[in-house]
Parts: structure tokens; sequence; C-alpha cells
């Protein structure tokens, strides 16, 4: 049922082709909204948790800050009325240590009901420690583990790419919407930590547990513009001497 009712909205969306726009969404974080593209169909997105090739994330979706130490971009494909992915790419610069502790972390709250606190609509992925998938339902009050959908693609690696020569990590993460409840545009909440650091970043920079503080997706069809990369793509290059030094201090405090 609850595919049939994503597939209803999606058509109406598709007719209309018009981008959501969040002054007409309740229950999310002022000031936090971004665009999901459509993917570049030249390049081929392989989900191996690093750039297989130099372009292939270049024009995939547009880049958005965590601070000034991590990027992510993501794009949509609609592959029938069953079957809606999105993809990830997440960098963060800072952090080129393999710690128990370490977790990338995505909240959804896909039908934008907001609340103060995780409701049955809404679900938490969680990568620890750089090896285990684990996926949560909200309950009313809190979370509950549940059986990871079969459609969550993810690997993560310590590498160099594009947007940094310093290897760090990166993690692509793929998943079907309707799995985890999201809609059309649907709100989230991205999260990083370096347990060696001490160091949590999340995009909105607000509680995980408040999904009426979560950010906006929204979508629209087509590639993300040209002009959008180049500027972050020659920004991030020379971004790359900064995290660089911060990554040589990082170790040596470590070593020492």
């Amino acid at each position: 049922m609850k595919k049939i009712v994503y597939a209803a909205i999606f058509i109406v969306a598709l007719c209309s082709l018009l981008l959501i726009k969040a002054g007409s969404v309740k229950a999310a974080e002022p000031g936090y909204e971004r665009i999901d593209y459509n993917p570049d169909t030249s390049v081929t997105i392989t989900i191996d948790g690093r750039w297989t090739v130099d372009n292939e994330w270049t024009m995939n979706g547009e880049v958005t800050w965590i601070g000034d130490k991590v990027i992510f971009r993501s794009v949509w494909e609609f592959v029938s009325m069953s079957e809606v992915y999105d993809t990830w790419l997440i960098e963060f610069f800072s952090d080129n240590s393999n710690d128990t502790g370490d977790y990338w972390q995505m909240c959804i709250d896909g039908d934008q009901s907001g609340g103060t606190a995780p409701q049955s609509g809404d679900y938490r992925v969680d990568i620890i420690s750089h090896t285990t998938l684990k996926v949560y339902q909200g309950n009313g009050t809190g979370w509950s583990e549940v059986t990871p959908p079969a459609s969550i693609q993810w690997d993560n690696s310590i590498s160099a790419s594009p947007s940094n020569s310093t290897p760090h990590w990166i993690l692509e993460f793929r998943f079907n919407k309707p799995d985890l409840g999201a809609n059309p545009t649907w709100n989230f909440r991205l999260a990083v930590y370096d347990e060696s650091a001490d160091e949590l970043l999340s995009w909105p920079p607000t509680p995980r547990d408040v999904p009426e503080r979560y950010g906006v997706q929204n979508y629209t069809t087509g590639v993300v513009p040209e002009s959008l990369n180049i500027g972050v793509m020659v920004l991030l290059s020379s971004f790359t001497v900064v995290v660089s030094s911060h990554l040589l201090r990082k170790r040596l405090k470590i070593r020492s």
C-alpha cells in the first residue's frame, strides 16, 4: 500500500515538473534545504567507496558542505513505480584514521511529519566502524532496530579523490526511497563522527532524535548545472593544502 501511495504522489510530481519549494514544507530546520538532481548518464556510478573514475561524481549532484571538513552530493533515479533510488557520495576530509567508534549516519523523515521524537515513519541508517550497517525505525519515543532493506548498497574507504588528493574517508551509499519511507520531497539529517578527534559534524547541526529539525531534500529533473560544480572544484583544489596540513598535524599528534 505504501508503494502505491508513493507512486501516485510521484506521478503527479513528474507531470507538474515543478520543484517543490521549502516554503510549503512544515516541520524542518529553517535555512537547510537542498536539491536532488538526476544522475549524469554519461558515467556510471559504482558503489565502491571511492571515485572509481575521475569524472564519476563531477556532474553527479550539487556539492553541499558540512562546515569546512565534509562535502556530500546526491542524485535520484526513477527506475519504476516501486524503485526510486537515491545515491550519495560523502567525503570526510579531516579523517583518515580507522577508529571503532567512527560512524556515518542518516536520519530520514520521509513524509515530513516532523515531531519532537522519531515516529514509525522515520528511519535511521548507521554505518559503524566502517564495517557494520544498522537500520532503525522510530517508535514514538526513540529508535528500534529493524532488518536493513535489501536495496541498501554501501562501501567506504580511505582514498584520495579529485576533491582532495590527501587520502580521507569516502562513503558511497544507495537506497530505494520507498523502502525507507521517503516521498519525492523528504527531510533528513546527515552526520559523520571521527572518534580519534571526538568530532561530530552534521547537516543540519541539530539533534539526531528531533525530526522537525531535519533539513529538506527537494528534487528536480535534470543533471546538476555545470556552473554549480566548477567553482566548487576550484575551491576544493586550493582547500586541499589546508586539509593536508591539518591531517599531517593530526597524524603526528596520534603517534606522539
